[in-house]
């Protein structure tokens, strides 16, 4: 077996400048596991993607694909709940903000401007050839860095930032909670936290529905800038706070949080069972020849169920993983430890498979042919991912991870503690 790099699971090493342990803590050996798997999540519906409204393609073929782009959902909120999960049990209230934001734009916000970079030339060069006028230049890759359309899922950097950006204020609220909670008879009981949390779920459940069901009626009610500001909305941060709230919750009592999975583990497959037959059925419902995905949308008060219940299955089914070991926990582990760069990467070796694929007659093949472009892609980006670590100017694409940070010995890196769609 070769030697492991240090990854998230390694949250006990070295002190750091931005967040400053006073103690070693348990490595959360699941992290890296939850990590591999969303972002395998995430790489099989940017394949589905690729065939599902293809003229050619055979309804049940379009039916199957559905099913599988849907039980995928729970990949970009399970990022969002990595980087609370990560941020709080770092933080033992010393943050010394600007190092912290520092290392967060060297490791994680670099990447992102390096990536856009490729992905514009790929795009605006290669395929628009449109690289001939520099004039544009300056227009177009702007827009890219602030609203990414040729890098589609680089979304989620400027989205997850906002988190790091606003930290300092979320540990403070979470800090005054605990403080009220213990000044109580009883303490902060678990209780109590599962009614706050369930409060604050129904909140954002309210928030949901209004994405879902008033905010594009506002948009063309009040125009204007509004109206940019509503159909954003997949921007910023505040739509995504629940997961971020469940990830501190989680930090914040990690033993305790693995019981209530353990011990709730039937019945979240129940719920999560349940859920996803009717999801299916709404999509189905609303689909005519062509497939209605926006009913699998993540600011859906019903995917925000169905989201959740799965989240919970799946950190289970990732202690039973963790627990049993094997050849699957190493391959998830190693996935994991890639798992930023190639998610970074993985539209462009997507978008390169994708070049062979489009001028293809796939009628009656689409899904076998999703799949082998799931595995395909899956396997080059993290191949990327890996090949790059190990090159000198490997950190401005992937960040610090792999052989650097094994060598640094240093807990999870930035880059390691976030990303997605």
């Amino acid at each position: 077996m070769p030697q492991r790099t240090v990854t998230t699971l390694d949250l006990q090493a070295a002190p750091q400048t931005d967040l400053l342990p006073t103690k070693k803590k348990e490595r959360i050996e699941e992290i890296t596991l939850l990590r591999a798997f969303a972002f395998l999540a995430i790489t099989m519906q940017h394949s589905i993607a690729e065939y599902i409204y293809r003229s050619d393609i055979l309804q049940s073929d379009a039916i199957m694909l559905a099913m599988l782009f849907d039980f995928t959902r729970f990949g970009t909120p399970a990022f969002v709940f990595l980087s609370g999960l990560l941020l709080f049990y770092n933080n033992n209230g010393k943050l010394s903000y600007w190092p912290f934001v520092r290392k967060r734009l060297v490791d994680i916000y670099l990447p992102f401007v390096c990536w856009t970079v490729i992905y514009w030339i790929a795009v605006q060069g290669v395929a628009f050839g449109q690289l001939g006028n520099p004039a544009d230049w300056p227009r177009t890759l702007l827009h890219e860095l602030f609203l990414p359309t040729y890098g589609y899922h680089l979304w989620f950097i400027p989205m997850i930032f906002q988190y790091y950006l606003l930290f300092p204020l979320f540990a403070l609220a979470i800090q005054k909670v605990r403080q009220k909670l213990q000044a109580m008879p009883g303490g902060a009981s678990f209780r109590r936290v599962f009614m706050i949390v369930t409060f604050m779920g129904a909140l954002y459940g309210i928030l949901m529905w209004l994405s879902s069901y008033r905010m594009p009626d506002w948009a063309d009610d009040w125009g204007g800038f509004w109206a940019s500001v509503l159909s954003y909305r997949s921007y910023y941060f505040v739509f995504y706070f629940f997961y971020f709230l469940l990830g501190a919750v989680c930090a914040l009592g990690l033993q305790r949080w693995r019981r209530f999975v353990e011990d709730g583990f039937i019945w979240f497959g129940f719920a999560f069972i349940a859920l996803y037959i009717w999801q299916g059925y709404e999509i189905l419902n609303h689909s005519t020849e062509t497939i209605n995905l926006n009913y699998a949308g993540y600011l859906r008060p019903f995917t925000f169920v169905l989201i959740v219940s799965q989240l919970l299955l799946l950190y289970g089914i990732i202690r039973f993983v963790q627990t049993r070991g094997g050849a699957a926990c190493r391959i998830f582990r190693f996935i994991g430890t890639y798992s930023f760069g190639g998610f970074l990467a993985h539209a462009f070796v997507l978008m390169l498979i994708s070049s062979i694929t489009r001028p293809l007659a796939l009628t009656g093949y689409h899904l076998p042919a999703a799949v082998l472009t799931f595995a395909l892609t899956a396997a080059g980006s993290i191949g990327l991912a890996k090949l790059l670590s190990k090159l000198s100017f490997g950190r401005w694409l992937i960040g610090t991870t792999g052989k650097r940070a094994n060598r640094n010995r240093i807990k999870a890196s930035p880059a390691q503690q976030t990303f997605p769609q």
